[in-house]
């Protein structure tokens, strides 16, 4: 089944579009505003876009054409849905018709005039979209609605990324692989080295293709492609393993006219070993406890268990070595014990020997 996200802030059109759409036997996701759109983009592959283009920016904000041209030049650009068709929705005025024929120019397949009708077929412009780009397989299949989760999202303060020989991981979690393999790896040991030296230049597409990927020429899209694989497989990590709510721009910004990583990604060197949980012996299972109590400080032991998936007479066991070593502080018994974070061993494990 094709899935569309619609961007339109008129209930009446929504109605419309609901209906034909619905006929069709097409699901949809709805935006009112650029900020939504952009929510929606970043977690979920559509198979086409409805753009109207006079929205707002935010919630019940002011609406004008501009804003939705800029959508359209962020979901072909930093957003990265290259390949999405775009059918602009347009009222019949000859000025947005005109506008229309512009946005063609700059990335949108098609447009269609508001209200819809034999004159204006809103059906026939996506299924001649639809003809042109055929949909995805389970666009959507990977993607965890935030409806769904079981854990409300907290706000993104700080994400740690560690970079090893032979990987990166943000959060724990692995986002490249080894030094030089991939072009997420390459961009991410350039953006690295921009942070830690300071450096004022502007890494812009020109710069990060020649630097990072050795691309001399006509590199912009090889690292637009690159950046936006980072900021979605960051925005996955984040949302999807930590519970935290983030965008693309957390992860790696536009910032000093180019890029440069997130000003809350805190960047450590995890040296050639195998990083904390291999010096501190941990097993799956406590790393994983550990990043549970990391996000919420204290849990039950129930709750723990729950969310480890593990029988609690497990939990127990692999839990003691951390009370032991004072990491875990365990208080109650019973139905009311619980498990305080102390001490992160994956945080001592990144210190520096003091001189």
């Amino acid at each position: 089944m094709p899935h569309a996200l619609v961007i339109e802030d008129d209930d009446s059109v929504l109605d419309a579009v609901h209906d034909r759409l619905r006929s069709m036997g097409h699901s949809h996701d709805v935006a009112c505003c650029q900020k939504e759109a952009e929510e929606h983009l970043l977690k979920t592959a559509y198979d086409y876009v409805l753009l109207d283009l006079s929205i707002p920016v935010t919630y019940k904000g002011y609406s004008d054409r501009e804003y939705g041209r800029n959508l359209l030049h962020r979901i072909k650009g930093p957003l990265g849905h290259t390949q999405t068709p775009v059918i602009i929705m347009t009222a019949h005025d000859n000025d947005s018709y005109h506008l229309a024929v512009e946005l063609m120019k700059e990335g949108a397949v098609d447009f269609v005039g508001k209200p819809f009708g034999e004159k204006h077929p809103l059906e026939k412009k996506i299924r001649e979209a639809l003809e042109k780009h055929p949909p995805r397989d389970a666009a959507t299949e990977e993607v965890i609605p935030a409806a769904k989760s079981q854990t409300a999202r907290q706000p993104l303060r700080q994400a740690f990324l560690d970079y090893y020989p032979d990987r990166v991981e943000l959060a724990g979690y692995e986002l490249a692989g080894s030094e030089n393999s991939t072009q997420k790896r390459k961009v991410l040991d350039l953006l690295k080295h921009k942070l830690l030296t300071n450096d004022r230049k502007a890494y812009d597409g020109n710069y990060v293709a020649k630097f990072a990927l050795g691309i001399v020429e006509f590199g912009e899209k090889a690292a637009a492609d690159a950046v936006r694989q980072i900021r979605e497989a960051g925005v996955k990590i984040l949302r999807e393993k930590e519970h935290l709510e983030c965008n693309g721009n957390d992860i790696v910004a536009n910032r000093d006219k180019g890029y440069a990583l997130g000003p809350l990604i805190q960047v450590r060197d995890g040296g050639p070993d195998a990083g904390a949980e291999g010096k501190r012996n941990l097993t799956q299972k406590q790393v994983a406890a550990l990043r549970e109590l990391r996000r919420d400080k204290s849990l039950t032991r129930r709750m723990l268990g729950r969310r480890l998936d593990t029988r609690l007479d497990a939990l127990d066991k692999e839990m003691e070595p951390l009370v032991q070593e004072g990491c875990v502080k365990r208080t109650g018994a019973g139905a009311a014990m619980r498990f305080e974070l102390v001490l992160d061993p994956m945080e001592v494990a990144h210190d520096k020997p003091s001189t």
